[in-house]
This record gives C-alpha cells, sequence and structure tokens, in this order.
C-alpha cells in the first residue's frame, strides 16, 4: 500500500513538472508525458505496466469527455453540428474499411475481419490528443469542430469494432452494423439528456459548493453505465449529460457552485488526462514482451502502422477537402437570406411595439407569443449567418483540421479490448500503439509549425464593440426590474420626498445608482443625502445597505438572464459572455458576502 501510495505521489509531481516544462520549452505536456513513461518502462528491471482496458473506458474517459462536453459553447456546437457528424461518423467508417482492406492486403493471415478491426480502432481521432490544438491558438470553430468530432467518433468507431469482433467468430452484415450504430447513439442521447437534466435540477436544489462538486463529478458516471447497460455508448451518453450541465447550468447553478465545480473539473482534467499519456508511454514493456512471441515480427507491424498512420491523413484529407467546400457552398448560399431575414426582424420589432402586439405573416396572424419567438428565430439565424461569415472554415483552416486529427488513449484502450483469443492480438495491440504513438508525436510535435505556415484564422481576443454591446444589452437589462418598496422608501427618505411622486425613469436610475454603491461604504459610514441632511442611524445604515444589496442581486440575476438568452441565439461569441458572467459572478459573490457580514 505504501508503494501504490509512492507512485501516485510521485506521479503528481511529474504531472505538474511536465505541465512547468512544457510552459518553457513549447513542447505539449502530452507528449513530454509520453516520451517519459516510455523511457521509464525501457529502463532495464522495470517492472511491466498493464492497464485494463476498463479503466481507461469505464473510469477516465467519461468523466474527460463529459468535462470538454460541460466546457463547449452549446451555440457553436449547434453551429457545426453537420461537419462534426461527417466527421464523427462516415470519416470513421470509410477510414476503417480502407485501412482493414489495405492491412489485409499487406498481412493476409490475420484475416479480413481481425483487420477491418484493426482499422475500427485507429480510425477515431482523440478527443484528449486535442488538448494540443488549443495550444496552438487556432481559430475557435476549428476547436469545436475537432472537440466536437473527438467527443462522437468514439461510438462509431466502437460499434464497428464490436462488429468487427463479431464477425471474426460469425457474419455479421452491414445492416445489423449499421442498426447497432443507431441503436447506440439513440440510447445515448436519451440517457445522457435524462441524466443531465436530472441531475442539473438536483444540484439547483443543493446550495452546498461541496456537495455540488460530489454530484458533478458523479454525473458523467451516472450516464456512462445505465446507456451501456442498454447497449448505448456511454461514453457519448457522458457528452450528452455534459452539454445539457453546460446550456442549463448558468441559468440554475449559483456562482459559487459553478466556481467551485470548475476548478475541481480543472484539477481531474489535468490529472487524468495527463495519466492517460503517462501510461501510454509507461505500457511499452509490456506491449515489447507480447511482441516477441508474435510471428509477425516488428518489421512488419513497423510497416502496417506506418502505412496505416499515412491512410489516416489521406483518407481525412479526401474527406475534409469536400466537406469544407460543401460547407463554405452552403454558407454563401445562406448569406444571400440575411438582407430578407433583417428585414422580418424589423417587421417583428414593430409588431412588438404596436398596442396588440400581433403580427401577419403568410396569411396567418400571429399571436404575441409566436411574435416573440418568432423574433428569436431570426435573430438566431442572423447571428449564425453571421458567425459563418466571420469564422469561415477554407483552405487553410482545412490544412489544419487534417494535421490535427491525432490518434490517443482511445486506440489503445479500444485496442486492448480486443478478446484474447483474437487471432494475432499482440500484433495489432503493437500496431495500434504504435499508430497512437507515432500520431502524437509527429502531429503534436509540428502542429505549430504546421499552423504557422498555413497561416488560418486565429483565435482573437475579445472584440472591444462587442464588450460595449454586451455593456449596453446588461444596462437595458435593469431597466424593466421593477424598484421594491424597501429601495421606494430608502429613496424618498434620502430625498425627503414620497417615492410616488418621483417620475418613474428617475425613480428607476435613482435605485439603480444606489444599489451599484459600494456596500461596505453605506453599511460604515454615513452616508449624506442630496439634502445635507446625514444618515447617522447606525440600525439605518445596516438595513439600507440591506436594501441596496437584495436589490444589486435582483439587478444581477437580471442581467446574467439577459446575457444567457444573448448567447443562446449567438449574438455574442463565447470568450465575450463568459467574461461577462464571470464578472457578474464576482460582483454577486462579493454582495452575497458582505450581506453574511451583516447577520
Amino acid at each position: 500500500m505504501t508503494v501504490v501510495l509512492v507512485i501516485i505521489i510521485a506521479t503528481l509531481f511529474v504531472i505538474a513538472a511536465a505541465e512547468l516544462l512544457a510552459d518553457r520549452t513549447g513542447i505539449a505536456a502530452p507528449i513530454l508525458l509520453l516520451l517519459l513513461g516510455a523511457a521509464v518502462a525501457l529502463i532495464p528491471g522495470m517492472p511491466e505496466v498493464e492497464v485494463e482496458p476498463e479503466l481507461v473506458l469505464m473510469i477516465i474517459l467519461p468523466p474527460l469527455l463529459y468535462s470538454a462536453a460541460v466546457n463547449m459553447p452549446v451555440s457553436d456546437f449547434r453551429r457545426n453540428i453537420a461537419p462534426i457528424g461527417v466527421l464523427a461518423v462516415l470519416l470513421v467508417a470509410i477510414s476503417a474499411g480502407v485501412i482493414g482492406f489495405v492491412v489485409n492486403r499487406m498481412a493476409p493471415g490475420i484475416g479480413i475481419a481481425a483487420c477491418l478491426a484493426l482499422g475500427a480502432i485507429v480510425s477515431p481521432s482523440d478527443a484528449v490528443a486535442t488538448s494540443i490544438v488549443r495550444r496552438a491558438g487556432v481559430s475557435r470553430r476549428v476547436v469545436t469542430v475537432l472537440d466536437g468530432e473527438g467527443l462522437i467518433n468514439d461510438a462509431s468507431a466502437l460499434v464497428i469494432l464490436a462488429s468487427a469482433v463479431g464477425a471474426i467468430a460469425s457474419q455479421v452484415s452491414a445492416g445489423k452494423v449499421i442498426g447497432d450504430f443507431l441503436l447506440a447513439v439513440l440510447v445515448a442521447l436519451v440517457v445522457g439528456w435524462l441524466i443531465g437534466r436530472l441531475m442539473i435540477w438536483l444540484r439547483s436544489r443543493v446550495h452546498e459548493p461541496t456537495a455540488d462538486t460530489v454530484l458533478s463529478l458523479a454525473t458523467p458516471f451516472l450516464a456512462y453505465l445505465p446507456a451501456e447497460h442498454l447497449h448505448g455508448s456511454g461514453l457519448v451518453a457522458a457528452v450528452v449529460a455534459g452539454l445539457v450541465a453546460s446550456h442549463h447550468g448558468p441559468r440554475v447553478l449559483t456562482p459559487t457552485q459553478r466556481m467551485s465545480s470548475r476548478n475541481t473539473w480543472g484539477a481531474v482534467m489535468l490529472i487524468l488526462e495527463s495519466a492517460v499519456f503517462l501510461l501510454m508511454g509507461l505500457e511499452l514493456t509490456a506491449i515489447v514482451k507480447d511482441m516477441e512471441a508474435e510471428s509477425f515480427g516488428w518489421r512488419l507491424a513497423v510497416s502496417v502502422a506506418a502505412v496505416a498512420l499515412v491512410l489516416t491523413l489521406v483518407v481525412r484529407t479526401a474527406v475534409v477537402a469536400p466537406l469544407l467546400m460543401w460547407v463554405a457552398r452552403r454558407s454563401r448560399r445562406r448569406s444571400r437570406h440575411r438582407t430578407r431575414l433583417v428585414a422580418a426582424t424589423e417587421r417583428v420589432g414593430q409588431a412588438r411595439a404596436s398596442e396588440d402586439g400581433t403580427m401577419e405573416f403568410r396569411g396567418t396572424t400571429l399571436s404575441p407569443g409566436r411574435v416573440e419567438r418568432f423574433g428569436a428565430r431570426l435573430r438566431r439565424m442572423i447571428s449564425d449567418l453571421d458567425y459563418y461569415i466571420e469564422h469561415p472554415l477554407g483552405p487553410r483552416e482545412g490544412v489544419v483540421m487534417i494535421w490535427a486529427g491525432m490518434r490517443g488513449a482511445i486506440t489503445l484502450a479500444a485496442a486492448q479490448t480486443l478478446p484474447l483469443d483474437t487471432p494475432h492480438r499482440s500484433f495489432l495491440v503493437v500496431v495500434a500503439f504504435l499508430v497512437a504513438a507515432a500520431s502524437l508525436l509527429l502531429q503534436g510535435s509540428t502542429l505549430g509549425l504546421v499552423v504557422k505556415l498555413a497561416r488560418p484564422a486565429v483565435a482573437e481576443g475579445i472584440d472591444p464593440q462587442e464588450q460595449a454591446e454586451i455593456r449596453t444589452l446588461l444596462h437595458r437589462a435593469v431597466r424593466d426590474v421593477p424598484v421594491s418598496p424597501g429601495m421606494r422608501t430608502l429613496l424618498a427618505r434620502m430625498n425627503r420626498q414620497e417615492g410616488g411622486q418621483a417620475e418613474d425613469n428617475r425613480l428607476q436610475a435613482a435605485a439603480v445608482a444606489l444599489a451599484w454603491r459600494q456596500f461596505a461604504e453605506i453599511r460604515e459610514k454615513p452616508t449624506t443625502s442630496p439634502a445635507g441632511d446625514a444618515i447617522a442611524s447606525p440600525e439605518h445604515r445596516r438595513r439600507a445597505a440591506e436594501i441596496s444589496r437584495n436589490y444589486a442581486l435582483r439587478l444581477i440575476v437580471a442581467q446574467r438572464r439577459a446575457l444567457l438568452d444573448a448567447s443562446d441565439s449567438g449574438q455574442f461569441s463565447p470568450e465575450a459572455v463568459s467574461a461577462a458572467l464571470d464578472t457578474l459572478d464576482a460582483d454577486q459573490l462579493s454582495l452575497e458576502t458582505r450581506g453574511a457580514s451583516l447577520d
């Protein structure tokens, strides 16, 4: 037990050191950990490290994919669902078929079914490996597509793998493969959505940050287990639960809950993601030993791995190139309708300003509620068009997307799920390891150079114009918050007049101004009214501070709701929305902390 504890502590120090070294050397931490693990594994006398596939598939990958989904903006995922679907399903199927056919020609003794299994194993790109892409500074749309691909393609790859393994012992039809895939995705969608909504509902009623974080950590496993039991994809279920949490969490969870959960998940992600690559390197000794008993030999294994890696890039290029041409053509075709959409939005605005709030549309009278929903849909369509125009996927971005499709932990974990009686299993596992390791080392270490040479659209900072628009939105949001009776009384006392005698807009402006004052100053120091009278009573100062604090919290809630509504329609970039939400959260936490000091 002491030895295990020492190994865990040493691993944590190695992970921290790799992060620091990555910042100084510019080499991604996963690559450093992979090389370190391989170097340790090759030390003479080093005991073998064999990782159970279930450890990766059930313990490590569900929380990693869930966390990545939580951090993915739902609006960006929705906008890129078409390219994500093509890369996650069609590309995996084509890659598995092509690689399986070629490997069968190179090593016919393995059998076509086992070769197809190998093709399915090395076909999916790894969501964990795409963490390297984020550090390269490419545009957020490219990162979204690659992240989405890595989150979803595990399901298609594992279904093809299971079908190929079944075909080793018996015949499996193409219809069964398609049926199994559709069932796996459908079950995952339903289970992931139900678990995601259930856990968000439960967490919204648990206001203790520690307990909420525990529930958050349990969510990916709660989604994974029933989905797998019902023959669905547990990994996709964890992703769906994460997307649900990403969409609903900011609306129902407190800032304390979200910040506590975010910090905890950040540490968990770092440890698990780093452990994956470190374990990949440490397994090298066991893989070498297995290969020694294999009849094919190292030369053929290296040749097959090299050909498979080249084929992944060739097939990826053959799919990505026409995909981006189609995406660009569709964006140009849709952009022609922008003028009509803007005109329709103006008509909606006029209808909302009319007396009855109704609107005539294609011979039908829309009620005020339908007019509001119609306007929201139009605004979302316009925002989507602007997104496609501002973040194009052209040839330069295509080069990065092709080179960034790295293989990683899921490839090695999937290879180890092969039954022990699979023909030439050790050979297949070795080839999978070589493909994953070579992909990470070759593509991961040169991705920065490829980005520099291709010069794609890069991730930009928050646009000052966008920040100004958000400030305007937040300013408008507080105008709709009614002035509470306590605020009316407080303002009347400070201005020596009854609240009802003031004009509504003056009263609203005065209430907002008072609510945003420094809370501690109102509580701790006498405040002088415009008439020159001091509010000297300590009890009154405490009461004034409490009233203004409560009103300020109501303003923050209104601003957050307006900001999230605009985010759902895609009006602002996720970075700008996140920065504004962080500011609102900090303000709310400050007010709540100061409010507790009054008790």
